[in-house]
């Protein structure tokens, strides 16, 4: 029978966790990428994949698995007992997705704005998860194994943003 995301912390490792962990991966190499760029001196206009400038690379992903993380809430959300508090997630997954559509727009307006559109990425993160938490009530022991993923993908996908954030400050 396979595992359930509800299954106890003591579940083994499963699908979701797998995914979870799969999905910070490009996180990791577009910021190697542009680390090595950094520290190479070239800095990061020198980083590319498949021709695209890396950190353009790095918000458009960002901005997808954002996107996707306010879908999971918004589903948590709308799975609850209708409340104020529902309501509210729901409201705030659209802004988030919202606002992670904006960063890919704002990297048009000016090299700074490139900055601001990861800043607000990392924001979206942390809001998220913190809205999620909130919603799923996550001191149930069922949830665990989940809420332990979570955040240490969550942690993983907030220092490569810090670190992005630093090296195209310290570029300007």
């Amino acid at each position: 029978m396979p595992q359930q995301d509800s299954q106890p912390s003591s579940a083994p490792y499963n699908l979701t966790a797998f995914l979870g962990d799969l999905g910070s991966l490009p996180f990791l190499f577009l910021a190697l990428l542009m680390l090595q760029g950094f520290i190479s001196g070239a800095g990061l206009q020198s980083t590319a994949v498949f021709g695209l400038y890396a950190p353009y690379v790095f918000i458009a992903y960002s901005a997808v698995i954002l996107s996707f993380l306010c879908g999971i809430l918004w589903a948590t959300a709308r799975a609850g007992e209708a409340s104020r508090l529902t309501n509210a997630a729901i409201i705030l997954s659209n802004l988030l997705a919202l606002s992670a559509w904006a960063s890919l727009l704002l990297i048009y307006i000016a090299p700074v704005m490139t900055i601001f559109a990861v800043t607000l990425l990392l924001a979206g993160f942390l809001a998220v998860i913190w809205a999620e938490r909130i919603v799923n009530g996550l001191s149930a022991e069922s949830n665990r194994a989940y809420w332990l993923m979570r955040q240490r993908v969550t942690v993983v996908v907030a220092l490569w943003h810090i670190l992005v954030i630093f090296m195209m400050i310290q570029e300007l």
